[in-house]
């Protein structure tokens, strides 16, 4: 990105997104294979008109065809800030670790803000793929009195690592353990009095049927 507005090319959010789905190959999302673009923008055959075309060395030694693969741009867009908590916290239960150890070291004086980018390299460290929406939430509640924009990391740790221990609890044995929520809803929608009316008469019918038959439902599921 830098290159590009360097080489004064500006574009909207859309096309730059497919650009870097089209060349992010290596299966993760840090790294553009700028060969491949700079061979599609830069092709000899367009510039110098001679290329393969010119060389029937290839029809006797076919080249390999490389892997294809590409990255999953996620769009996940979450109820709250809590719904993305959860998420993280479920993946870190899953996985073992410990989010803090991806953020320390890039915070040498341990005041406890990083940097927007910074945070975003350290969840990409920890292999939590986020989505636009969830990162920019993330960012904003967890945004850094600083100038700049700064990320209050150890606050956003503390929050991730209830699953497995709260804070503060060697020196005060008070503190309440409840449970931390890692269940997740994700655009689930709550039902509303019709839909629980629509429910209840479906299942009036169910009944009705099961009665009316003398069926034991059980043994078909």
């Amino acid at each position: 990105m830098r290159t590009l507005n360097y080489l004064g090319v500006s574009t909207d959010e859309h096309v730059l997104n497919t650009l870097l789905k089209a060349y992010m190959d290596k299966g993760n999302v840090d790294e553009v294979n700028y060969y491949d673009f700079c061979y599609d923008i830069d092709h000899s055959d367009d510039l110098f008109k001679v290329g393969r075309d010119f060389n029937h060395s290839f029809a006797y030694y076919p080249k390999t065809q490389p892997r294809i693969t590409a990255i999953d741009i996620k769009k996940d867009i979450p109820n709250d800030v809590d719904d993305i908590l959860a998420k993280l916290r479920q993946c870190c239960k899953e996985q073992r670790i410990r989010i803090s150890e991806f953020f320390r070291d890039f915070d040498k004086l341990r005041s406890g803000s990083i940097t927007e980018a910074q945070f975003r390299i350290g969840l990409n460290m920890s292999k939590v793929v986020l989505s636009g929406a969830e990162f920019k939430a993330l960012c904003e509640r967890f945004q850094s009195p600083k100038e700049g924009s700064h990320i209050c990391w150890r606050q956003f740790a503390d929050c991730v690592d209830e699953v497995f221990t709260k804070k503060g609890l060697e020196v005060n044995v008070d503190i309440p353990l409840d449970d931390a929520r890692t269940e997740t809803l994700y655009g689930t929608a709550v039902p509303d009095e019709s839909d629980q009316q629509n429910v209840q008469n479906v299942i009036e019918k169910f009944k009705f049927l099961i009665n009316r038959e003398r069926l034991d439902p059980k043994s078909f599921f």
